[in-house]
């Protein structure tokens, strides 16, 4: 409970102090209540300053794309390579700005979403405690698998500053400088720390289904009760943590092609490609882990039994319906029913999409240039 508790803290404080969080925990009574001097303040900074950030950069990249686009249906040059470049400027803006989604998550959410989330977080506490009072102990998190999440939130989350130049309007130097900083909070900072606290749930959700108690008379009817409030809270997080979850898989796309040309082709080195694509897609096979592991359990919740005699055949019947009734989602893009249908569905539109890209390159003059400036010789 102390490492917990610890992270807890910590991350508390920052998202309170980054602006994106409203709430606040009462020790006594274990809810979640809303800060209403906060949540003022917070409102007043996604109306003020996250929308209108959003909407400047969605008209400015809006603007840019469309007269590059005209610019390449009128360019009779023999040999341009306005196409070509168009192309890797889009991708590279797509996997610049891929946390753009999340910030725009966090401003429907805080608008649409925000008894949800006070509900979320009020049954969070509910659960921990009901499993606490039916093992015993508290759950154990598995930090190894939150590490390799917040990992690759880090590098998500940092490589807008790091890499790409930003798009300046042109306006004015103060209108960039404002841009740039709103980047910082909006695209870095704050989908970083709600990324941490989305991951953070999902371990702590995936450590309570992992419970295993002696059935008697009274366990039976806790454990009950336990499971159908964990599958409801299940259902009510993935609305709050599906962009979260793709966004991260959108990440591991773009990180692939990337991959597949700067290693596979410039460095023609099949081990650093093979090192890379597994660091890029460890993270999906994590979420699939744990997905597994959940559809698995929720499985055998229709097979408990209930101890107590004459009403054991209808608990069961009844649990079992339930049950089935809770866990039946048609949902594609729900975040725990995540399969190895998408991870493959991602490989082969990446492979696809890195394989036009790399024959665009090798039939255009451009070739030449690309080669020199990474001293590739065997195509030549």
């Amino acid at each position: 409970m102390s490492c917990l508790k610890s992270v807890l803290q910590l991350l508390q404080v920052l998202t309170t102090l980054s602006g994106c969080n409203i709430y606040k925990y009462i020790e006594g009574r274990r809810v979640f209540k809303v800060n209403p001097k906060i949540n003022l303040l917070v409102g007043a900074v996604h109306r003020f300053w996250l929308r209108p950030y959003l909407l400047t950069t969605f008209l400015m990249h809006l603007i840019f794309w469309l007269a590059e686009f005209r610019k390449g249906l009128t360019d009779l040059t023999p040999g341009s390579e306005r196409s070509l470049q168009l192309t890797y400027e889009i991708g590279l803006t797509v996997a610049k700005y891929r946390n753009v989604f999340i910030s725009t998550g966090i401003a429907y959410h805080y608008r649409h979403h925000q008894k949800l989330m006070r509900r979320v977080l009020n049954e969070f506490i509910r659960i921990y405690y009901s499993y606490e009072r039916i093992c015993g102990k508290v759950p154990k998190i598995n930090w190894l698998l939150f590490g390799i999440q917040a990992y690759r939130a880090f590098v998500a989350s940092m490589a807008p500053i790091v890499g790409n130049q930003k798009m300046g309007l042109g306006i004015s130097p103060n209108v960039d400088i404002l841009l740039g900083l709103s980047a910082v909070i909006f695209v870095c900072i704050q989908p970083l720390l709600l990324s941490l606290v989305a991951y953070l749930g999902i371990m702590l959700l995936y450590a309570c289904y992992d419970i295993q108690v002696p059935h008697n008379r009274r366990k039976s009817f806790q454990l009950f009760v336990f499971y159908r409030q964990l599958i409801r809270l299940r259902h009510a997080f993935d609305c709050l943590v599906r962009s979260f979850v793709w966004t991260a898989l959108a990440h591991s796309f773009f990180i692939f092609i990337a991959n597949f040309h700067l290693i596979l082709y410039d460095q023609q080195s099949a081990i650093d490609f093979g090192e890379s694509l597994l660091s890029s897609f460890i993270c999906p096979v994590a979420l699939l882990h744990i997905n597994v592991t959940i559809s698995s359990i929720e499985k055998t919740f229709g097979q408990f039994r209930a101890s107590f005699k004459p009403q054991r055949q209808t608990q069961m019947m009844w649990l079992y319906m339930h049950v089935m009734r809770a866990t039946v989602d048609k949902s594609g893009f729900n975040a725990f029913r995540l399969d190895r249908g998408h991870i493959l569905e991602m490989l082969r539109l990446g492979w696809s999409f890195a394989m036009f890209t790399n024959a665009m390159l090798l039939n255009s003059t451009a070739r030449l240039k690309h080669f020199k400036t990474v001293n590739y010789k065997k195509l030549l």
